[in-house]
């Protein structure tokens, strides 16, 4: 399980949403073996295209041999598994990994035993530097970050953001070439700051270049780096191939979770839509051309581009009509069950599908997961469309792949024909929520509980700079790092290597932020009571301007906040600010100044909190609000205070759910009730308005820099 207790150094950080202030006295710092952990971890990133970049991490990785250690793995079958893989040839240095590639899937799943398995530290790291020099190194970064989100011994050990370790797969192929060539040069006529070269490189998003479709209008958000990196670690805690009692993910409602994120991740993009005048997310059909294009004008660290798909591409050709005639059986047989109200097991025996909390059974059905009861009979519909719907070139060789951007959980959400595809994923978790009765009046309301008066600061979004490290892009000179070795670290060490000379490279995107702000919830309790808030944000009008119905809208309420509130009688003013709320997480610390606060607190300089994990399961704060317009754009807020409903796993005293990204425990959420509650089901407008709901009209204004600076 994991959780912050991050602590806001001075002049490095601000605190924010997804973090939590502890109290001095309670802090425990880490200890000098804790960061020595941490600095080998931070070290085995640098420049992972590289094979021999680090003198010590290679001679580390020459003398280890796995076939000698193997009673240093709790699982010693897998293990050997693995090193049969190795021996028979595994995916080369340099070529393209993909998870969706059933080769490589099977490859990575075995590393990732390698690592997993590792019964202590020492294993562990001598396990992940001798994988870093002989295994594929895309491949080597999915296994390692999926097996220390999985590892509980390791809960506190921060990881790169993967836009630092793989720049190649969030920034434009311009802004990598003119770092590498920056680079090449010389660093001419740049200046140093912390001892160290700094370049800032401008960089936009795609749409800048290359005209390709009015979609493009919201590439600030569909390309944004925070929230690629949020799906890609959505999907690292909850794996489509993981799954069964070893790793516990059932616990976590993973089927109903996965449908959740996708459905909120759609409402989400909806409201952004809208903003810019775009509508609804358009819908596609196997048979006829897709309208919508992509060009990614990103490239792979061998230098082959990643495919593009023009305007009006056919998906259904001679060479597709068997896979796709094959697709839409599957789905069919998904919309069935759902109609059916039953999933055929193997064995012939019935899964009801009738009850609510039956969508966990969907939602596995759904991803293909391990957890579902009949893969052999529904497959991953999701898997075989995305490689249909990329138009990624046919491969001959399965060293040879070029996989599109929808074959990779880090670049997914770049291409718009993503949220098409899942908004017809999503469909079927609509159909079966519509065959669940509504919510009477008595399971909406909380007797004796009223919502009286809501008060909200004003909405305001804006484009700000953002830097991020992409120092991995280029290549550096192999270095000899003498003055860090074991445990005898001396300073802070080379986080990049030119002539003798430290470097850092960034790049700078505007991206979407927002004002904070603060909301005021004024309830009259009758009586002693624990409750849970939830707050939601909405459209009001539909890309025509016509007013949303109550139960026509519901599928597009993006949940902002969710806690638990201890009532007392009579008048309750619950104030809550934006970087309080629950679902979202500030941006990632840059690897530069990560690993200088491991260097200063092993130099005593300054203390190191003992878990310096930053929350990797929440949505970017800086994207909370949707861009709203110059004017003002109305949106519509709801706030509804339940019940509590303890979940099947009670927390602990003083536990703050806010940071809980751990996976496996089942003890991650508030409440048991389902998730987008009350928005689940259909909605019965004679029942829906109870004296603990509240809808407030709020408008979006969006400013520009000049704007923000002249008020503030």
């Amino acid at each position: 399980m994991k959780a912050i207790t991050l602590v806001a150094l001075a002049g490095l950080v601000a605190l924010a949403a997804g973090y939590v202030v502890v109290p001095e006295d309670k802090i425990t710092y880490a200890d000098k073996d804790f960061l020595v952990k941490q600095k080998q971890l931070l070290e085995v990133f640098q420049h992972v295209h590289q094979h021999e970049v680090h003198t010590e991490l290679w001679e580390v990785s020459k003398e280890y041999k796995i076939e000698e250690n193997y009673d240093h793995y709790t699982n010693v079958e897998a293990i050997k598994e693995f090193v049969e893989f190795y021996k028979h040839g595994m995916l080369p240095f340099d070529e393209i990994f993909s998870v969706f590639h059933y080769t490589h899937r099977e490859q990575a799943i075995a590393l990732f035993h390698l690592f997993y398995y590792a019964k202590d530290w020492d294993t562990f790291y001598k396990s992940i530097v001798w994988a870093r020099f002989h295994v594929n190194e895309g491949m080597f970064v999915y296994a390692i970050t999926v097996a220390l989100l999985h590892r509980k011994d390791l809960a506190g050990l921060e990881l790169p953001a993967p836009y630092e370790i793989y720049p190649y797969y969030f920034f434009n192929t311009e802004v990598v070439q003119k770092a590498s060539q920056y680079k090449m040069q010389g660093f001419y006529g740049m200046k140093k700051v912390d001892d160290a070269y700094t370049v800032v490189i401008p960089t936009n998003y795609t749409g800048w270049y290359v005209h390709t479709n009015v979609d493009q209008k919201v590439s600030y958000f569909t390309e944004d780096i925070g929230l690629n990196t949020y799906y890609f670690y959505f999907h690292a805690d909850y794996p489509f191939w993981m799954g069964g009692k070893e790793f516990g993910l059932y616990k976590d409602r993973r089927g109903e979770l996965f449908l959740f994120k996708h459905q909120q991740l759609l409402a989400r993009y909806y409201m952004e839509r809208l903003s810019n005048d775009l509508g609804t997310i358009p819908e596609f059909s196997w048979y006829k051309p897709l309208p919508t294009g992509y060009y990614p004008n990103m490239h792979y660290y061998n230098g082959v581009a990643f495919p593009s798909r023009d305007n009006n591409h056919y998906v259904y050709t001679p060479e597709n009509y068997y896979e796709i005639d094959e697709l839409i059986d599957y789905e069919h047989r998904i919309r069935e069950v759902i109609d059916q109200g039953y999933l055929v097991m193997p064995d012939g025996t019935h899964v009801d599908l009738t009850k609510p909390e039956s969508i966990e059974y969907l939602g596995n059905v759904i991803q293909g997961n391990p957890d579902s009861v009949n893969t052999r009979y529904y497959k991953y519909v999701g898997q075989i469309a995305r490689i249909l719907l990329g138009a990624s070139v046919e491969h001959f060789d399965d060293h040879k792949v070029i996989p599109s951007v929808l074959e990779h959980y880090e670049t997914s959400l770049r291409d718009p024909m993503f949220f098409q595809l899942y908004k017809r994923i999503i469909h079927w978790y609509w159909e079966f929520k519509d065959h669940l009765p509504h919510y009477t009046y008595d399971e909406l309301n909380f007797p004796g509980v009223k919502v009286e008066s809501v008060e909200v600061d004003k909405l305001v979004t804006y484009f700000d700079r953002s830097d991020a490290d992409i120092t991995n892009a280029v290549d550096v000179e192999v270095f000899d790092d003498t003055t860090m070795k074991g445990s005898d670290i001396k300073k802070f060490g080379k986080i990049a290597h030119y002539q003798g000379e430290d470097f850092v490279i960034k790049a700078r995107q505007w991206r979407l932020n927002h004002m904070p702000f603060t909301f005021k919830l004024n309830v009259v309790s009758e009586k002693v009571t624990k409750g849970v808030v939830r707050v939601y944000l909405a459209p009001k009008y539909d890309q025509y301007g016509h007013i949303y119905g109550v139960n026509e809208n519901r599928e597009n309420f993006y949940l902002l906040d969710v806690f638990p509130y201890d009532f007392v009688v009579g008048k309750n003013l619950i104030t809550r600010d934006s970087t309080q709320f629950s679902m979202f997480v500030q941006d990632r610390t840059p690897y530069y100044e990560l690993y200088k606060w491991v260097m200063d607190a092993y130099n005593g300089v300054k203390k190191f909190p003992l878990d310096m994990t930053e929350a990797h399961c929440g949505f970017p704060a800086r994207l909370m609000l949707p861009k709203g317009k110059k004017g003002g754009m109305p949106f519509q807020l709801y706030f509804i205070v339940s019940p509590y409903h303890a979940p099947s796993t009670p927390q602990h005293e003083g536990y703050d759910y806010t940071l809980n990204c751990g996976v496996g425990s089942g003890a991650r959420y508030v409440d048991s009730l389902p998730f987008g509650y009350p928005f689940d089901r259909p909605i019965d407008e004679k029942v829906w308005f109870t004296p603990n709901m509240y809808y407030y009209d709020a408008m979006v204004f969006h400013k520009n820099e000049k704007e923000i600076n002249a008020v503030h």
